[in-house]
């Protein structure tokens, strides 16, 4: 601790001696012809003699460009360049105290004959949508793996999650040179391949479900392709990692890749009983620690421990194929096996306050899950010309769960102290299937404009299990009577969905007004069997049918429609659409067992508004949604003496109004991004339960609709990154989110409104220094409100608050600390229950070997043993509290080793 106090103490007195050598960098960049100024320019220092990028920024939009804090000791080059112009190169004599003013500088255009020079390269190249960063100039550690050299680029945010973000912006997809990898979950290549091998980074948006860039910019998201370097193209690359520790815990993990030219085949494979489950919440590189590399111990399970609870074993393997057969064909194939073990313990407490009493009931429950998933994946895309374009993804999974449940529960009111106790045991066992395929034709016809897109899916899905139940209610009153139900439960779920739609577009009037015609037509048959039958206490066996608790429902929806719609582009950045969709909805309800179907038929016309900006979008639709047929079957069910429901035959379709805004600002030059966005929907005929609750605590239920339902959202994220310098890298990044949900309810007698609002404020700061310290403080507030109209019941709030930090020092050499800390602090939680938690893990890393291939690794999570995960929410004048089970405190130690055969050039 002395040794780390001592290191930051020389850092923070360096940086009043190294302030005293910078000095400031700025001019105008301007067209040689036209003296038109010249907007997003890179404008780059770099060092003279190994071309790392020094600092950095992008011309505004009077060509104005200033760069500050460049070192006067080390000799400097200025590069500026822009797609179309010949780059501007100047070595810097700078003196310390001295503004170098370079006033206009101006670029000439490129010549048909020009001589390109080869030398050192811009940082950052913008060529159209496309942002192209130099890997070269964006220095890493040894063995850095990807992420972090994400972390250096400007613009770009990678957080604690491992989620990436590119001006603000989230991205859909990561490829390596063209190609999918492990399917559409980023994570997986950037925690898993090593910084080194990319050559370039390039970020653009993702249109391939908008081939005419008809979508608004701030609706699309981005895609970041990774283009290797020439040695990668032949070589096999991986890792492989493995540890054991106190309470059993064990995690053993690889991954291999092998490159071959066009063909890239790759293995990866994981087993842990550390809560890392699938490829999407795990963290395969662990080279210094959990959290250096984005991972969160609290919600994708780097260091176990997911925040909603639960214990669970994991076995996954995987393998992922890419070719391409020249330049027009493009083949992937993806298989996934996953084994997951999954414990779930909890205890839950209820209080519901009736006019005449107060229920209280008090659960423990606990679940084992048991889960075996295959699923393959592919994808063929087929570009033979410039007009046309064929892509193909089908998928695959199937496999079976095995599920054991037991409940213990006890419940009371004012006038009895004990109501009546319930105990259920059940175990589940099903098999399923899932197949879906999407098929896509695209072609841009003869007029500019004017295109033709055809789309066709399928989705089916098969599920069939059996359940044996024992469920045994003892009460003590006269209002419930006690009973023991041992049951059978054989069921069959069936679903197909056919999808087919066209898309015809054609300018009008010049290219400004352009008519979009889509056709769209959908068939969908759901099937739902049930047979539930009683035990036979005589012979032992379950021959007492309970048609009234059976099921054999069937609904077949055939859906057509048709939208004319009309685009005008008011200007290069503005445009409107106005359109119309008339929809006809054919449904038939088919309940069996004797009683009748119900047929129904919807015709509706569905307006819609959209208003694009070049930072902002709204948009206005309307949809209908449908009541479920197991809400609609017109018979009594008894499930138990505490339990009664009855479907209504005579609900209506609920008409939904959905409302959207969207504003996004990203500066370059000052490298800040602002987001607002927000939503409302309203609905009329909702569908919601009318319930009847007894003061012993029996149900009665029935379906009815309500007007009235609204629900909306908004949120505010602002950031702003300091990159301009490679030393020295600052992230400030707040936002707010407000959730608001209006719900009618009916509770016995009372009738009204069931008002909730939901608000996060969070702030996170990040700060590195020249990879040898990272610093990352988060604070995050989070109330809900939970509010009533019409009705007289109480206000009910919950708060929390988390801070935290991550921490990691690279000092001294091969050695690498890192911590993270962070304390939950929930007031409203009910005696009995834990209300705060202090959460620390701490890691010391080893690296060894040639390059640091190898890796030893000592760290303990949850050092203090005290990880909760405890919830509060409030419903129907109700308020609840749960306490589930999660990982708790346990020492690893983790041995990795890296693999990289380079077969040549």
């Amino acid at each position: 601790m002395l040794k780390l106090l001592t290191t930051l103490l020389l850092i923070l007195a360096g940086l009043n001696l190294m302030a005293q050598n910078k000095t400031t960098v700025k001019g105008i960049v301007a067209d040689s012809s036209s003296k038109v100024p010249v907007e997003f320019a890179t404008v780059a220092i770099v060092n003279a003699k190994d071309t790392s990028l020094v600092s950095y920024t992008l011309t505004d939009k009077n060509g104005v460009f200033k760069l500050s804090g460049i070192s006067v000791e080390k000799p400097a080059k200025l590069i500026i360049s822009y797609v179309g112009y010949t780059t501007f190169r100047r070595m810097l004599d700078l003196k310390k105290d001295a503004v170098k003013d370079f006033g206009t500088i101006l670029l000439a255009g490129h010549n048909l004959e020009e001589v390109v020079i080869k030398g050192e390269r811009s940082p950052v190249v913008i060529k159209k949508d496309t942002i192209e960063f130099n890997t070269e100039a964006f220095k890493t550690r040894p063995n850095a793996v990807v992420e972090e050299l994400l972390r250096k680029l400007p613009g770009v945010q990678v957080n604690v999650d491992g989620s990436i973000l590119v001006n603000g912006k989230s991205i859909s997809k990561l490829l390596i040179d063209g190609k999918e990898f492990f399917g559409n979950d980023p994570k997986v290549a950037t925690k898993n391949l090593d910084a080194d091998m990319v050559d370039k980074i390039q970020v653009y948006d993702d249109r391939e479900n908008d081939p005419d860039h008809l979508v608004s910019e701030t609706q699309v998201a981005k895609i970041i392709n990774l283009k290797m370097k020439s040695k990668i193209k032949k070589s096999t690359l991986g890792k492989i990692y493995g540890g054991g520790g106190s309470r059993d815990r064990y995690e053993t993990a690889g991954i291999l890749s092998n490159f071959r030219d066009t063909l890239q085949v790759s293995l990866i494979g994981l087993a842990n009983n550390l809560n890392k489950t699938g490829f999407s919440g795990q963290d395969l590189y662990s080279m210094g620690g959990f959290d250096r590399s984005g991972g969160s111990q609290v919600y994708d399970g780097t260091f176990g421990g997911r925040g909603y609870g639960g214990m669970e074993n994991v076995a996954s393997g995987g393998i992922n194929i890419n070719n391409n057969y020249g330049k027009k064909l493009k083949l992937n194939l993806v298989y996934f096996f996953t084994h997951t073990e999954r414990i779930y313990n909890s205890q839950n407490y209820n209080e519901q306050f009736l006019p005449d009493t107060r229920l209280v009931s008090f659960s423990q429950n606990s679940n084992t899950n048991k889960n075996n998933k295959h699923a393959f994946g592919g994808l063929v895309e087929w570009v033979p010309d410039t007009i046309n374009r064929i892509r193909y993804e089908p998928k695959l999974n199937f496999g079976g769960d095995n599920n054991l449940n037991s409940n213990f529960g006890n419940s009371s009111n004012t006038a009895f102290p004990k109501l009546r106790e319930n105990s259920y045991d059940a175990t589940y066992k099903s098999n399923n299937i899932d197949f879906s395929h999407n098929f896509n034709y695209y072609r841009r016809l003869k007029k500019k404009g004017e295109s033709l897109n055809i789309t066709h899916s399928i989705q089916l899905s098969n599920n069939e299990g059996d359940r044996f139940s024992l469920n045994n209610i003892v009460s003590y009153t006269a209002d419930v009577k006690s009973e023991r139900q041992d049951r059978y439960e054989d069921s069959w779920r069936k679903s197909t969905s056919v999808d087919l739609s066209l898309t015809y577009n054609y300018p009008l009037l010049s290219d400004k007004l352009i008519l979009e015609m889509n056709a769209y037509s959908r068939y969908s048959s759901n099937k739902d069997q049930l047979s539930l039958s009683e035990k036979n206490p005589l012979t032992g066996t379950y021959d007492f049918l309970q048609v009234n608790l059976s099921n054999d429902l069937q609904r077949n929806i055939f859906t057509q429609n048709i939208r004319p719609q009309l685009l005008y582009k008011i200007s290069k950045k503005y445009s409107v659409r106005l359109g119309v969709k008339a929809e006809l909805m054919d449904v038939k309800n088919v309940f069996n067992y004797g009683y009748d179907d119900i047929d129904q038929k919807f015709n509706n016309f569905f307006p819609s508004v959209r208003i694009d900006g070049p930072s902002m979008s709204f948009s206005y639709d309307e949809r209908l949604d449908l009541p479920s047929i197991s809400q609609m079957q017109p018979i009594v069910r008894v499930y138990n003496s505490l339990y009664k429901t009855t479907g209504n035959p005579d609900l209506l379709p609920s008409r939904v109004r959905n409302f959207n805004f969207n504003l996004y600002k990203y500066n370059y030059s000052k490298q800040i991004n602002f987001n607002v966005y927000s939503g409302l929907n309203f609905s009329n005929n909702v569908v919601i339960q009318q319930t009847i609750l007894s003061s012993a605590g029996a149900n009665t239920t029935t379906y009815v609709n309500r007007n009235g339902n609204a629900n909306g959202y908004m949120g505010i994220n602002f950031g702003k990154q300091f990159k301009k310098s490679q030393k020295w890298q600052i992230g400030l990044n707040t936002n707010v989110n407000l959730n608001l949900n209006r719900r009618p309810f009916i509770l016995n007698t009372d009738e009204g409104f069931e008002n909730s609002f939901y608000t996060t404020l969070g702030e996170n700061i990040s700060f590195n220094y020249n990879e040898l310290l990272n610093i990352n403080a988060r604070y995050n507030f989070t109330k809900q409100m939970t509010r009533y109209k019409d009705v007289n019941f109480n206000n009910v709030n919950t708060y929390s608050h988390t801070i935290g930090s991550d921490f990691s020092l690279r000092w001294p050499k091969k050695i690498i600390l890192d911590a993270n800390y962070s304390y939950n602090y929930n007031p409203q939680i009910a005696e009995g229950f834990p209300r705060s938690s202090h959460l620390l893990n701490l890691a010391l890393s080893l690296q060894m070997l040639k390059k640091d291939r190898g890796q030893l690794k000592i760290s303990v999570y949850d050092l203090f043993d005290q990880n909760i995960s405890v919830s509060r929410y409030a419903y129907n004048n109700a308020v609840n509290i749960s306490d589930r089970e999660i990982l708790k405190r346990y020492f690893l130690v983790t041995y990795q080793y890296k693999l990289n055969i380079f077969k040549g050039k």
